[in-house]
């Protein structure tokens, strides 16, 4: 027999299992006794990483800076290591925001005639805000990496005992980095998902995803997707600074974003045009499987696109440009949401679980 073709098989075959010889890994990291897993491809230095003991956090993202490049192009502003700036995470930077996403107005929702009160962390609007995963631990509960996809997944139970929340959901987080041979290129997604474990009862839910893109935001061209028409919504005072950030039930057609060039975020350096604004896509899944947000930087090297994707269980986009102003840093945030902002109140989005039931949604990062 062949010596060399055995052992060329049999390191074959331990890629494609997963082995040592895998194209893609996943490693453990560590930074200030925060916990994380680095999904990585070893062939091109791409990666992605999950704080677990936050809330399951996407803590960094690097990705070539095109299909052809060798460079690397970082993603998503990140915490540069440290741990106090991590835990604190005043920006949400990275977060998902569940049970709810964005903000209940007064920390009060009713539900089947019942009353509850979250949290107030937004006491200066008095709103919650963000959910309660935000400083939870996670379990490791699978983890594959083979020649084609590196695959993380991270569960979490409610149990009833938050504050405001007394129900019983359980959570799963499937991350994958892997090579979309279609695109040809590699995509970062993500698929939560949530099952109701109370056998005779409802529950509340809705989840968004908090991602600052690094770019030079008064620059920055935003493209929402050109499969719809999209509404803006109108919140109270019709300010996005002076108000409660709560919806008022109004909306108005949106004719920016649409990333023609005299239509970039504008501003100036130092003050680019202020955004903390939420859309709706006219349309719905029957004409976009898929809803694309384009984040285009004019400086980024390689100038590539960065494609923020959303399966139809994600229906909303909201964009903040309040990095720059508030924490001096270029990166605009376009959040994927499930729900309006206050949908545990105004209902628009809102996720109702029966006993058992489950609900899927996914997202993904992609440069083209």
């Amino acid at each position: 027999m062949n010596v060399a073709l055995l052992i060329s098989a049999f390191a074959f075959l331990m890629a494609e299992s997963g082995g040592s010889g895998s194209r893609f890994q996943i490693t453990d990291d560590e930074f200030g006794g925060l916990h994380l897993k680095v999904l990585r491809n070893s062939a091109t230095g791409e990666s992605a990483s999950v704080i677990y003991d936050m809330g399951g956090r996407i803590e960094s993202l690097e990705l070539l800076a095109t299909p052809r490049s060798s460079s690397l192009r970082p993603i998503l502003w990140t915490h540069d290591r440290n741990a106090t700036a991590a835990r604190e995470n005043e920006s949400w930077r990275g977060q998902f925001l569940l049970p709810y996403a964005s903000r209940v107005s007064r920390a009060t929702y009713e539900f089947y005639n019942s009353t509850y009160h979250l949290p107030m962390n937004e006491p200066e609007r008095e709103n919650a805000l963000h959910g309660l995963l935000f400083n939870k631990t996670l379990t490791v509960l699978d983890q594959t990496a083979d020649n084609r996809r590196a695959q993380l997944k991270l569960g979490y139970n409610f149990t009833g005992k938050d504050e405001g929340y007394p129900f019983l959901l359980d959570l799963t987080i499937d991350y994958i980095l892997e090579h979309n041979v279609l695109l040809n290129r590699s995509q970062f997604s993500v698929q939560l998902t949530f099952e109701n474990q109370m056998p005779n009862a409802p529950l509340p839910l809705s989840v968004g995803w908090h991602p600052y893109f690094l770019s030079t935001v008064y620059k920055t061209r935003v493209t929402l997707d050109e499969c719809t028409h999209w509404n803006h919504v109108i919140w109270a005072n019709n300010s996005n600074i002076d108000s409660s950030l709560i919806p008022t039930g109004l909306t108005n057609v949106w004719t920016n974003f649409t990333g023609e060039e005299n239509k970039s975020i504008g501003g100036t350096t130092t003050n680019p045009t202020y955004f903390d604004d939420e859309f709706i896509p006219i349309e719905d899944e029957r004409t976009c499987a898929l809803y694309r947000s384009r984040i285009y930087d004019p400086t980024a090297v390689g100038g590539g696109t960065i494609v923020l994707w959303q399966n139809s269980a994600f229906r909303f986009v909201h964009v903040y440009t309040g990095g720059r102003s508030r924490w001096g840093i270029d990166a605009v945030a376009v959040e994927p949401q499930s729900g309006m902002t206050n949908c545990f109140n105004n209902h628009d989005g809102l996720v109702i679980l029966s006993g058992g039931q489950r609900w899927t949604g996914m997202f993904g990062i992609y440069i083209e």
